[in-house]
C-alpha cells in the first residue's frame, strides 16, 4: 500500500505529464495477441522514452495499476476489451484514491477515440483517454 499524497500542487504539471505520456504512446502501432503482450510493448516504448514506472503496482487492497509513475503518482490503465462504462468505473476508483494524481486510459477499443460528452469531475484530477493503434500480426 502506498502513502497518501499530501502535496497541494496544482493539477497542471500532472495534466502536462499525462499529455506527454499520451503523445508518446499514441505515436506507435502495437503488435500483440494478448493484453500482457500489449503491456510489454507499451513498457518498451515508455522505457525508451525515458519514463520511470512500475508495472502492476498495488495501490490498495482493491486496486492495482497497470502502469504507475511514482514521481508524479499517475496511472495508466490499459483496456483491450470491455465497455467504456466499465473502463471509466475502474479509472474512477483510481481517481478517488488520495495517492493518485491523474489517470490515462489507453485502449485499443473504438470507444477510446471518441470524445467524452460528459467528463467525470474526479475532484479536478486530470484524465486523458487515447486509442492505441494496432499493427497487423
Amino acid at each position: 500500500m502506498l502513502p497518501e499524497n499530501t502535496a497541494n500542487a496544482s493539477a497542471s504539471p500532472y495534466h502536462m505529464h499525462l499529455s506527454a505520456l499520451a503523445r508518446t504512446l499514441g505515436n506507435f502501432l502495437y503488435r500483440y495477441g494478448s493484453e500482457v503482450q500489449l503491456h510489454e510493448a507499451m513498457a518498451r516504448v515508455l522505457t525508451e522514452a525515458g519514463h520511470t514506472f512500475v508495472r502492476e503496482q498495488i495501490l490498495d487492497a482493491k486496486n492495482r495499476a497497470d502502469f504507475w509513475f511514482p514521481e508524479s503518482r499517475l496511472v495508466i490503465e490499459v483496456k483491450v476489451d470491455g465497455t467504456l462504462a466499465e473502463a471509466l468505473r475502474q479509472c474512477g476508483r483510481y481517481q478517488n484514491l488520495p495517492v493518485v494524481n491523474g489517470v490515462l486510459l489507453a485502449s485499443t477499443q473504438r470507444w477510446a477515440s471518441m470524445p467524452l460528452t460528459e467528463r467525470p469531475a474526479w475532484g479536478g484530477k486530470p484524465f486523458h483517454m487515447i486509442r492505441l493503434g494496432r499493427q497487423a500480426l
